[in-house]
């Protein structure tokens, strides 16, 4: 397995002519003691600390923090109804600025320090729900009044099941922390897909973003999408936007996004999708997307594992590459694993998987963009 990452990686890209050669090579890696699922959503360089979660033995989960070689530091389940405690499921977790632990859950923003202990609570009624099962990357802005911005909408979760339609939806909501109210940041009608996108299209569409390391822009796409849309992280004005050149990506080839244009096997969308989005400093950003699956190959992986998902396969994640707003690369194939977030110094933390054997430990590895 080893072998074949080293392979697959420290060759260089072959891309069209117009495009620059790039190359992913792994630089470290290192591994973490746990029988159960981990994931791992951000990165205090200052201290080389990683915060994420453990799925705890009792179906709970823990918040935990690592150092740089893996090494839990502390790891607790804080569900519950304690004066520490969260009473609704975590749905997203960050760093604060100044190495504290953001938490989010539907009703509550919480503000942990590094040894788990409740500084602060926010209680917020939220403009809509979504229910996730581990945490996502939980993002803040800074209004042009300072004051800061708990995005709610979490990002690659399909939570716009109950909208009308597209004109009138917040796309992207928020809390401001200062007055405690949820407000509506980013409309659907900000981008221009949702021009040619039918309301049936509602509970398969999911807000996509990141913001720049530096903070002061935040990008945009959404799950059926051939641009990115840049806003000014400030004032939420649009900056800009710029395309994306998919390799495989049936559904953004017809003229009207609706379920009837779209390929299906028992229910199951064939069409790739957009997933994630990664930036790093320098002008670089990726698009992670799921390309196409043909009917015959999901049949074939529904027969091995009745539970198969596209989404939890490797095998369809693709990279695209831009510099300064400009597609830069075609598909880049990811190592067997999922990728966990970016890291400063244009590189990837992506959880490395062992198809072939069930391990006891978690293997994580840094790959550098060359």
């Amino acid at each position: 397995m080893e072998k074949f990452i080293c392979t697959a990686f420290s060759l260089l890209l072959f891309l069209s002519s117009t495009k620059a050669q790039v190359s992913l090579k792994k630089v470290s890696e290192f591994k973490i003691d746990s029988f159960y699922e981990v994931g791992i959503l951000d990165y205090y360089e200052k201290d080389q600390v990683y915060l994420g979660y453990t799925k705890s033995k009792d179906a709970g989960v823990e918040i935990s923090l690592f150092n740089s070689k893996g090494t839990k530091i502390i790891s607790e389940n804080l569900y519950g109804e304690g004066p520490n405690e969260h009473v609704s499921l975590l749905s997203g977790l960050a760093f604060s600025k100044d190495g504290n632990i953001w938490g989010k859950t539907d009703i509550e923003i919480l503000l942990y320090d590094r040894n788990l202990k409740l500084i602060k609570k926010t209680r917020f009624l939220p403009l809509s729900t979504s229910t996730i099962y581990f945490p996502k990357k939980l993002a803040m802005l800074k209004n042009a009044s300072g004051e800061n911005i708990v995005i709610t909408t979490i990002s690659n979760v399909f939570s716009f099941v109950f909208a009308k339609d597209f004109g009138s939806l917040n796309f992207i909501e928020g809390i401001n922390l200062e007055s405690e109210k949820s407000l509506g940041l980013i409309s659907a009608r900000s981008l221009p897909i949702f021009s040619k996108t039918d309301i049936n299209m509602k509970n398969m569409v999911a807000a996509i973003y990141t913001l720049s390391p530096d903070g002061r822009s935040f990008y945009l796409t959404s799950s059926f999408n051939d641009q990115i849309t840049v806003f000014d992280s400030q004032n939420l004005v649009k900056k800009g936007q710029f395309d994306i050149e998919h390799e495989s990506f049936d559904a953004l080839g017809k003229s009207k996004l609706s379920i009837s244009n779209l390929q299906r096997l028992n229910n199951i969308i064939l069409s790739g999708r957009n997933y994630a989005l990664h930036a790093w400093d320098n002008g670089f950003m990726a698009v992670e997307y799921l390309q196409d699956i043909s009917s015959s190959s999901l049949e074939k992986k529904l027969t091995e594992d009745k539970y198969y998902s596209v989404s939890k396969d490797p095998a369809y994640h693709r990279l695209i590459l831009f510099k300064d707003g400009k597609q830069i690369s075609g598909d880049i194939p990811i190592p067997y694993g999922e990728i966990q977030m970016a890291l400063p110094g244009n590189r990837l933390l992506i959880r490395l998987i062992n198809p072939d054997e069930e391990e006891d430990f978690m293997r994580f590895g840094i790959f550098e963009l060359k």
